[in-house]
């Protein structure tokens, strides 16, 4: 999982290269919260050099294997992960989370809204790219960093309707659609 966090203005100059020393890697993880195992570098998302963000590699795996699952085994044990994005996403501290970390967010937004202790299965996920901006910057080594705005669209079968997601890549989230009149076709849950 990785997200882009805005460098705070006041720090700016002190990270004008990709790589931290001991002091501004320990200056980070107090400022943001983050852990050693982290990964925390910094890029360049701008034309030049007018535009820097950490970008961080959460040292988390989950998965969504189990289909369909219930909300509350798929999100156990990350709330603490989750509790971080909503107050990065409060502050204003998020330029941009990938698809897994707006997965991570769409998920206990279902959590929220439908109860956590439902079924429910991902059906289908859809990334559109905002901006690409590999030419301009040449981030060669982070794909997320050459395409950092995005909104991705899930869609969920949950308590028996299908509910669409939008996620923007700055961690807004808004219901699309919720079809509950489901008698026109069947559901594979097992695909």
């Amino acid at each position: 999982m990785q997200i882009l966090l805005n460098i705070p203005e006041d720090d700016y100059d002190i990270y004008s290269s990709s790589f931290l020393n001991p002091n501004q890697r320990k200056k980070i993880n107090k400022k943001f919260g983050l852990s050693k195992s982290d990964d925390v570098r910094i890029v360049n998302i701008g034309p030049g050099a007018d535009w820097l963000v950490l970008l961080v590699a959460f040292d988390v795996i989950w998965n969504l294997s189990k289909a369909p699952a219930a909300i509350k085994e798929v999100i156990e044990g990350w709330t603490w992960l989750i509790d971080k994005l909503k107050l990065y996403i409060k502050k204003k501290q998020i330029v941009s989370l990938d698809v897994d970390t707006a997965l991570m967010l769409a998920i206990d937004y279902l959590a929220e809204k439908y109860g956590e202790d439902l079924s429910f299965n991902l059906m289908d996920t859809h990334t559109i790219n905002l901006a690409d901006i590999s030419e301009m910057v040449h981030n060669l080594n982070s794909e997320f960093a050459n395409h950092p705005h995005n909104y991705y669209v899930y869609t969920f079968w949950i308590a028996g309707q299908i509910v669409i997601l939008g996620v923007h890549s700055i961690g807004k989230i808004r219901e699309l659609e919720s079809l509950d009149d489901m008698t026109f076709y069947p559901i594979n849950l097992n695909v």
